[in-house]
């Protein structure tokens, strides 16, 4: 057997590599909402919800925090309503805690003149990193912990040299040697206490270290003009299975492939699972080269994962041409995307990012059609490849994973596009730290998958 190329090396981050914060735009009822939730970097923690509603009737909010699946998704706490912004009435926003890693849901129920409205977004939500202390705040509690154990040690030495004295008496040669002896003996149970009590604390810490998020390890290796990725468990809280996915838009993962390093060639593809965390996938025909991979991937909690690897191609690849949903650009047909800019974009501000569909000729495109259930898919990247966030008409949320949600089990067809495909689509997102980004947006008309690339600098 031929090998083009074989490396085995996976890094990743949850869900979105670098974008944990979740964008969804959905209607609770007939009241659209623009729902932006960061969630906790550690957990026990909060989460932050921001809501921008259109609509102008909207009484009150309410928030809930519940698990996406399971006994807990039943028994939902007391909901906590939403603040109002002073300056801008369609505003709202709160937090929630988080006491568990896994998926979850934030509930929100809409009272207006219109009646009541129910939305639930699922979050994942994990423990990204362990809180450090501020070194100011370390030098003094080091200082304060110097004065207290001195202090013991002083206290226990003139308990021990002048307690059964009377008043004004001066201690003798034997009282100030048994005081000596004490301040000595207290040493060293201050010291043991101290180094006992570090120990217990660097326990602690590698505790908490174990519900720091792993994601799955990828390996992949190319032969015979076939891609094979084999996840694995690196070990985190539970063990997790890599055969438990949901299908995604039909595809139980899609993955995108860019050319290295100048990300100048992208492809989405959606490899077969042909086993328990082993994906199969006949590679088109593509340049030799360096390329690296993002899969996109739910299990059947709705808990998404995003794993990454690398592949080099030693030489030209014939491959096997694309079918069905795969698809590769830019594609250098006459129909092209354009892309609505604005004049800057900035580090955390959610925004809707807008493209246009349009003929050689200019006009909007007649003959759109869906791409796997969706006017159009979206992924940004950053260009060192820290973030990656595949993204949808509604939001960065999976629908596998919004499907869970009762709203969505209530009625499925909410979940689906209804009625004549427009050449516009918009993508609710916000950029999670400054840098040069690409963005690979895929649209659909007349059979032909349209993918487009283009380029975006971020301010701080």
């Amino acid at each position: 057997m031929r090998r083009f190329a074989l490396l085995l090396l996976a890094t990743a981050a949850h869900a979105h590599i670098g974008s944990p914060d979740v964008f969804f735009e959905g209607s609770a009822g007939p009241y659209p909402l623009f729902v932006t939730i960061r969630p906790p970097t550690v957990i026990p923690g909060t989460a932050d919800i921001e809501i921008r509603t259109s609509a102008p009737d909207v009484r009150e909010l309410r928030l809930t925090p519940t698990p996406l699946t399971g006994d807990g998704a039943k028994f939902a706490p007391t909901p906590d309503i939403a603040r109002r912004s002073k300056d801008d009435p369609q505003f709202f926003s709160g937090t929630l805690w988080m006491m568990t890693s896994g998926s979850w849901q934030v509930r929100i129920a809409v009272d207006g003149a219109r009646g009541a409205g129910k939305l639930s977004v699922p979050v994942p939500a994990v423990a990204q990193s362990t809180k450090r202390m501020d070194a100011p705040l370390g030098i003094a509690l080091a200082i304060l912990g110097f004065i207290l154990a001195i202090g013991v040690v002083s206290i226990a030495g003139a308990a021990a040299r002048e307690a059964q004295l009377s008043p004004g008496i001066e201690p003798g040669a034997s009282f100030l040697r048994r005081g000596r002896r004490t301040m000595a003996i207290a040493s060293v149970i201050v010291v043991a206490a101290l180094y006992l009590g570090n120990l217990w604390w660097t326990a602690e810490a590698n505790t908490y270290d174990r519900y720091i998020y792993r994601p799955l390890n990828a390996a992949a290796a190319i032969g015979n003009g076939r891609l094979r990725l084999e996840l694995s468990d690196p070990g985190w809280l539970v063990t997790r299975k890599t055969d438990d996915f949901l299908p995604d838009h039909g595809h139980l993962m899609h993955l995108y492939v860019l050319r290295l390093p100048e990300m100048d060639r992208a492809w989405h593809l959606h490899p077969e699972m042909t086993g328990p965390g082993v994906f199969d996938h006949a590679l088109p025909p593509m340049p030799a080269g360096r390329y690296a991979l993002f899969g996109d991937l739910v299990h059947e909690n709705g808990f998404p994962e995003t794993v990454t690897t690398e592949f080099t191609l030693a030489n030209d690849l014939p491959g096997t041409p694309l079918s069905g949903d795969d698809a590769a650009g830019p594609t250098p047909n006459a129909a092209r995307i354009v892309f609505d800019r604005e004049p800057t974009y900035r580090v955390g501000k959610p925004t809707q990012f807008r493209f246009r569909l349009v003929e050689a000729n200019g006009e909007p495109s007649p003959d759109m059609e869906l791409y796997m259930g969706m006017p159009g898919h979206a992924a940004f990247i950053r260009l060192d490849r820290s973030v990656f966030a595949h993204v949808h008409p509604g939001g960065s949320v999976p629908m596998a994973s919004l499907a869970l949600t009762a709203e969505a089990k209530a009625n499925p067809h909410s979940l689906h596009h209804m009625g004549a495909i427009p050449p516009e689509i918009s993508f609710p997102y916000g950029f999670p730290k400054p840098g040069p980004y690409r963005i690979i947006v895929q649209m659909k008309h007349g059979g032909t998958i349209e993918t487009a690339l283009f380029d975006v600098d971020v301010t701080p």
